[in-house]
């Protein structure tokens, strides 16, 4: 066995271990989202909304870290776990505020949430895009000599 057969298969483990966990965290979220808007366990929506980010957040990190083939934090993995665990979050609010038709005190209360909650999520998208830019142009300027 060469070494780009090994290699190879090094990648394929390493993209059958990142799907795995692909959809572990999509069944976790789809399972508490499913609790909280059940009778089943008196779970609260708040709750769900809340194990939805976490679980998100720690799935995504890890996923993208085994992905990165990297033990360090270096890669943007936190970026890139904090921004899923967002839009996750935004998705679910604007779910349950929309389609399920969750009740609030305040008729106007879920467009004003879907609205900045809107806002939040193009901001940390904004960032996202935009730090990585600003690495990616960093990593490729060419130094400028310094001598004369």
């Amino acid at each position: 066995m060469n070494e780009d057969d090994k290699e190879a298969d090094i990648r394929k483990k390493n993209r059958r271990k990142a799907s795995r966990i692909a959809v572990l965290i999509v069944l976790l979220d789809i399972i508490v989202l499913y609790l909280g808007t059940s009778t089943i366990l008196n779970v609260s929506i708040i709750f769900s909304i809340c194990s939805i980010g976490v679980i998100t957040f720690i799935g995504l990190l890890m996923l993208v870290n085994s992905v990165s083939e990297s033990r360090s934090f270096d890669k943007g993995e936190m970026r890139k776990a904090i921004t899923g665990s967002f839009i996750s979050v935004y998705f679910a609010v604007v779910a349950l505020l929309m389609f399920k038709g969750v009740k609030t005190v305040d008729p106007d209360l879920s467009k004003t949430i879907i609205g900045h909650l809107t806002y939040l999520v193009g901001i940390i998208i904004v960032f996202y895009f935009g730090t990585s830019g600003v690495r990616e142009f960093l990593k490729n300027r060419k130094p400028e000599n310094s001598g004369g």
